[in-house]
């Protein structure tokens, strides 16, 4: 069971900003369930929906009997005319689905309910069985061109038109982040849900945890600086203070997945980390950083895809923390802040998993451009660092690199005193080999320029042996 949100879906007879009003019983309401969408992305309309709730029971009541039946509470409510009729909505989000088996739609779920508790979201309804006729703005009767010309005269000004929706049905409500009808966001609200004693008290732990991360306070850009740590560090967890650090790599542990060479981590071209550091994130003073993410749900996006396409791969797991990247003597080491409403379940699992850096190639080599904390499942791929398709080559060189590179809190990390970087190894390969193809190409220059004279010389010493022949043979 998710989140329960009651709301004003739609106010009748209130004109909205473009010119659009509900008459008197014009409203009809389909059959419930209806779906609860949210629109990431402002494409028009209500293009690119998403589904993060369900409408489990709606009405067309006056503001005063919406109080009496629920659907608002008398504060939300304060201010309104009582006598108002609205389109009404309740149900439940669907952040109680498992975020292992399906990341993208908790993860949509939680994001929609972050920003309604930011108070940047508001619903409109989706409509069909759609009739409607201009007016004047606050007439109900049908505007004519003769109507418009007389107003024109009279006033010398152009009449305002609104389109009176006559008919329409109600078949779901979408959340937006300019609503057709500003009085929509104020009554939206959040409300966590009593379980009973035989119930799964988990979620109520959930629900009252994201409602409190929808309003939670910024993290403090501190928690995102480098820190300073004795030696290599599995990733920490720290629930009291919200702060997440450790290294996902060191350069003495070497990818198992090698039986030859000790392969190590790549450091960074730029040392800023810039292709994991991709993410704005705000912070308590009101500054921007920039930061990466510790990502959850399943396994690796697969070896064969671009940098591109790989960090798309992962916007649909869900975000257990924003981190910055860094080198420090031991390794590669993040440091950031917990995102909020994880809860204790979920705090428990992230302490028992590894992480695994994801690195792509990029015009600076291969770049690290997520770290993964691994799913539950075959231990193959829910331990990092065990023989298991690791890499993916393409042309005789390497293009990506996956898996737990980082220190284990119970296994010693392997080490070998003489590692091999392999991206070094890469890179004097391509040198050996262009210096091969330049001196083959000097070599052939050279035999070019020689041919006339060999020739030239042989011809010369035919031309003498012709002779010493001949004189021999007088």
């Amino acid at each position: 069971m998710g989140t329960k949100f009651q709301t004003m879906l739609a106010p009748i007879g209130l004109s909205t900003g473009d010119g659009r009003r509900f008459a008197p019983d014009a409203i009809t309401l389909d059959n419930v369930p209806l779906p609860f969408e949210w629109v990431r992305s402002r494409e028009g309309g209500h293009t690119g929906a998403v589904s993060v709730g369900v409408v489990e029971e709606a009405a067309v009541l006056s503001v005063k009997d919406a109080i009496a039946q629920g659907y608002v509470s008398a504060e939300r409510a304060k201010g309104m005319d009582q006598a108002m009729l609205a389109v009404w909505g309740r149900g439940q989000m669907y952040d109680g689905v498992d975020r292992e088996t399906m990341p993208r739609l908790a993860e949509d779920a939680a994001e929609a309910m972050h920003l309604i508790g930011a108070g940047t979201l508001g619903p409109s309804v989706d409509l069909d069985s759609f009739e409607g006729v201009p007016v004047m703005e606050g007439s109900d009767e049908p505007v004519s061109w003769e109507d418009i010309e007389a107003h024109y005269e009279e006033t010398g000004e152009e009449p305002k038109i609104e389109l009176l929706v006559t008919s329409g049905r109600v078949r779901a409500a979408t959340l937006v982040s300019i609503p057709a009808f500003a009085e929509t966001s104020r009554p939206l609200e959040l409300t966590a849900v009593e379980m009973d004693e035989a119930g799964v008290a988990e979620e109520t732990e959930r629900a009252a945890a994201l409602i409190a991360s929808a309003g939670s306070p910024l993290p403090e850009a501190a928690r995102f600086d480098r820190p300073a740590l004795d030696g290599p560090t599995p990733i920490t967890w720290d629930w009291e203070t919200g702060r997440v650090f450790g290294h996902i790599a060191t350069w003495q542990t070497c990818h198992v997945g090698y039986s030859d060479v000790c392969v190590t981590a790549p450091k960074d071209e730029a040392g800023d980390y810039a292709w994991f550091n991709r993410h704005p994130v705000e912070t308590e003073d009101g500054g921007t950083l920039w930061a990466g993410r510790i990502t959850v749900g399943g396994r690796h996006a697969g070896l064969s895809l671009n940098a591109s396409a790989t960090m798309s791969a992962y916007d649909g797991k869900t975000v257990a923390a924003y981190v910055r990247a860094y080198e420090d003597e031991h390794g590669i080491v993040v440091a950031g802040a917990i995102q909020p409403g994880i809860t204790a379940s979920e705090r428990a699992a992230l302490d028992r998993r590894k992480v695994s850096g994801d690195w792509r190639e990029t015009p600076g080599g291969l770049s690290l451009v997520e770290v993964l904390a691994l799913s539950p499942g075959p231990r193959a791929h829910a331990e990092p660092g065990f023989p298991i398709p690791e890499t993916f080559s393409m042309n005789g060189r390497q293009v990506a690199l996956t898996a737990a590179l980082g220190p284990m809190a119970e296994f010693a990390p392997r080490t070998v005193p003489n590692h091999v970087d392999v991206v070094e190894l890469v890179r004097q390969a391509r040198a050996a080999e262009r210096d091969l193809a330049a001196e083959e190409k000097r070599a052939a220059e050279a035999r070019a320029a020689l041919a006339p004279l060999v020739t030239e010389a042989t011809d010369r010493e035919r031309a003498a042996l012709a002779a010493a022949l001949g004189e021999g043979g007088n």
